[in-house]
């Protein structure tokens, strides 16, 4: 599958619904990023607007981000594995078995301080399609996002 070229380093694929019929622009994207550091979430949203991906939308805690999350309708959420009042593996299971339909699926994409913290059995177990490390790089996530939604890099 496309998606597992994108997230090389990263987890054996669970499949989300619909996906490669989206066909979305960057533009088109809904982004949710999750995660309590606020200059790294900023650096994060800023990656995104470089790479042309405008809609986005913060959230600095697992509780925010589940009320955004139905609120905010996300193509995709990048979630911290590391939050405040959860674990990040924690929030996906709570988006996984969300009552709204669109929100359980919602492709997950985990980010780790480091790979070791992102146990693979975990984060698959949790509903992630894959995980990317910090710093992200802008042309390793702009490759996950893109293939993610069927478009050529």
């Amino acid at each position: 599958m496309q998606i597992q070229a994108a997230l090389r380093s990263s987890l054996p694929l669970i499949p989300c619904a619909d996906l490669s019929q989206l066909n979305l622009t960057p533009a088109d994207l809904r982004i949710l990023i999750v995660n309590e550091d606020m200059r790294s979430a900023d650096r994060l949203k800023d990656v995104l607007l470089e790479l042309g991906y405008s809609t986005t939308l913060t959230a600095y805690s697992a509780k925010r981000a589940l009320v955004a999350a139905a609120d905010f309708s996300p193509s995709v959420a990048l979630l911290d594995l590391e939050l405040p009042d959860m674990t990040g593996y924690q929030l996906a299971r709570k988006l996984r078995s969300h009552l709204s339909g669109g929100v359980r699926r919602v492709p997950l994409v985990a980010i780790a301080e480091q790979r070791l913290f992102a146990n693979d059995e975990l984060t698959r177990a949790a509903g992630f399609i894959g995980c990317l490390t910090k710093p992200v790089l802008s042309k390793e996530l702009n490759g996950v996002l893109r293939r993610l939604h069927g478009r050529s890099s």
